[in-house]
């Protein structure tokens, strides 16, 4: 499950491709479509602010790509969904939603034994970009563990895709001294700054804005950079974690704001969607 390059401006902004992965995993295929028109992506863009030629330039970026295929539909252009970027959505979605749960733990580690032939491993940084994604950690050698479960069906996927399936061994195991293992894997001061940036940016009032178009912005931009942030998170259970982990308050933030966005952010994209709210005249034909 290759993902496509994204990068991040001087100022840490989301670049405009970025920014167009989130709004089609978000409103696209979070609600379960495959297609959209371009022009409401656009526009999405732009509410965002990103202009016009900039979001049509990474929209075209990942139609060369193969990620999306352009399609005329009467006097506009729809964008539909490859099925490799309909995967790599999905599992933003399973990963999201894991996300705001508390990881279920019954003292059961997660164990992979990865040591393929040099010949056999193509795509290393694609693959153990995946397992990182996923909450995985390495203790070298080719072993990797996670509390969380939830990704392994996911990384089961990856690794048949990619040939590596029979140099795979998944286990499960207990450890001696849990708090030692978690030391040793990660380095949760980074998770910790992740999360507290995460709260200093949107504090208490992330949803509470005014009017539909400020609710699509303000949902948009909370989702891509919880995205960012949680993908640094192992998704370690409560018990391991310290009593005043940041993730705690972050995660509710995030529920809480994404739930008063939900509706009227929705409804401004029903008018990109659906063209109640007049375009630019440059989206004409998009």
């Amino acid at each position: 499950m290759e993902s496509p390059r994204t990068r991040r401006h001087h100022d840490g902004s989301p670049s405009a491709r970025t920014l167009a992965l989130t709004v089609l995993g978000e409103y696209v295929r979070y609600p379960g479509d495959q297609r959209v028109a371009a022009g409401a992506v656009v526009g999405a863009l732009g509410a965002c602010g990103i202009g016009d030629a900039a979001a049509r330039r990474a929209l075209g970026r990942l139609t060369q790509e193969g990620w999306l295929r352009s399609r005329r539909a009467g006097r506009h252009t729809q964008l539909v969904l490859e099925p490799r970027l309909i995967r790599l959505l999905t599992a933003w979605t399973h990963r999201l939603e894991r996300a705001v749960d508390p990881t279920p733990w019954n003292g059961e580690w997660q164990q992979l034994l990865l040591r393929p032939p040099a010949d056999a491993w193509r795509e290393r940084p694609l693959v153990e970009q995946q397992l990182a994604f996923e909450g995985f950690g390495s203790l070298g050698a080719g072993l990797w563990c996670a509390a969380d479960p939830g990704g392994v069906p996911a990384l089961k996927g990856l690794l048949r895709e990619q040939g590596l399936a029979p140099h795979a061994l998944w286990l499960t195991c207990r450890a001696e001294d849990d708090a030692d293992l978690v030391g040793r894997t990660w380095e949760l001061g980074d998770v910790r700054r992740a999360h507290e940036g995460f709260l200093a940016r949107f504090g208490d009032r992330a949803g509470q804005v005014q009017g539909p178009e400020a609710a699509f912005v303000a949902r948009t931009r909370l989702v891509h950079a919880w995205r960012t942030t949680f993908e640094r998170d192992p998704r370690l259970p409560d018990a391991l974690l310290p009593h005043d982990w940041p993730g705690r308050a972050a995660t509710r933030l995030f529920v809480d704001a994404w739930r008063a966005l939900r509706a009227p952010a929705d409804t401004y994209w029903r008018q990109l969607t659906f063209g109640v709210k007049p375009l630019a005249s440059s989206d004409s034909d998009g």
